[in-house]
Parts: C-alpha cells; sequence; structure tokens
C-alpha cells in the first residue's frame, strides 16, 4: 500500500479511504469545520479538554526547559555537544476507529508545538460518513494542529509520511502504541 500511495499520490490516497473507510468527502479539514466540530461538544467534554490540554502543555513546556544546549572540549580542537533543534514537520497519527482517542490527539500535536515544530499534521480515521470524530478535531484544533486529515490507516500514516494533502512530508511520525 505505501508504494501505491507514493507513486498514485494524493488520488490512490483517496481511493482507500474510499475503499476502506467509505470516506468519500474532503480529506482537508476546515477551520470552519473545527468550529463546527466544537460546537457539537458539551460544555463538559470542552472543559476536559481544556483541562487535559493546559496539563500536557505545563509539562512539555517543563520539560522542554530542563534540556539544555551546551559543547564540551573533548580534547585540544575536538568539540562534541547538544543543539536542540526542532524537525521541520511532524505527523501525528490520532486513532479514530472505536473509539476516540483525544488523550492522543492532545498528546502528539502540543507536544511537537511547544517543542517548535513549524508544521504539525495530524491525521485521524473517519466514522464512514460522519467524518472524523468531533472531539478529536476539536482536540487536534486546540492543541495547535496546522493541518488536520480525514484519513485514518495505511492511508493517513502514507499522507503524511510522503506530505501528500499538506507539502509537508514529516521528518517524524508519532502515535500511539498499543502492544
Amino acid at each position: 500500500m505505501l508504494a501505491k500511495i507514493e507513486n498514485g499520490g494524493e488520488e490512490t490516497a483517496r481511493e482507500y479511504a474510499e475503499n476502506l473507510d467509505k470516506w468519500t468527502g474532503d480529506i482537508i479539514v476546515t477551520s470552519e469545520e473545527i468550529a463546527a466540530a466544537g460546537e457539537r461538544l458539551s460544555q463538559r467534554a470542552q472543559d476536559d479538554i481544556h483541562f487535559a490540554y493546559d496539563r500536557v502543555k505545563k509539562f512539555a513546556e517543563a520539560q522542554l526547559a530542563s534540556m539544555q544546549e551546551f559543547e564540551t572540549e573533548l580534547s585540544p580542537g575536538l568539540i562534541a555537544g547538544q543543539k536542540l533543534i526542532p524537525v521541520h514537520t511532524a505527523g501525528c497519527y490520532v486513532p479514530g476507529g472505536r473509539y476516540a482517542h483525544i488523550a492522543s490527539a492532545i498528546m502528539s500535536v502540543t507536544t511537537a508545538k511547544v517543542a517548535g515544530v513549524k508544521n504539525v499534521v495530524a491525521c485521524s480515521p473517519t466514522r464512514g460518513s460522519e467524518g472524523v470524530h468531533p472531539s478529536i478535531l476539536y482536540a487536534a484544533g486546540l492543541a495547535g494542529a496546522d493541518t488536520i486529515l480525514a484519513l485514518g490507516g495505511v492511508q493517513g500514516i502514507a499522507a503524511m509520511a510522503f506530505g501528500l494533502f499538506s507539502g509537508h512530508p514529516a521528518d517524524v511520525l508519532v502515535g500511539p502504541g498499543n502492544r
């Protein structure tokens, strides 16, 4: 699948979305759709997402502050060190099949933004014709995702890896582990 998507590009990714997820809508989620997703959530759900986001952001900021650049001369003229340089683009996979993995959106997108990643692309599977779960859209939007793709599975990962729909190939792909 990866090779087919790499060779066929966006059109092939769309075909997989239609065949596997029954999704024929737009792949790039608009800011209007993200705002509408928030309106579909209860105030309690919005508050809970904000609570989690605030905690993750605070931790990520503390973690970043604890890291420092340094140089040391190992021998005359031989200098080694550490520089903190954020990657240009991070791809964040957010599962959304049976359950909306809100925490995955918050933890991956927020951490990347705090680290200074310029382009953060998130993707999550659609739920048939309903699109991406509204709580995932709300959380990823709040956390600062620059682009959200309505794609799941291999086609979503491939789209981020190859820079489809966003124009920014991911330097790193992140997501939850389950094994």
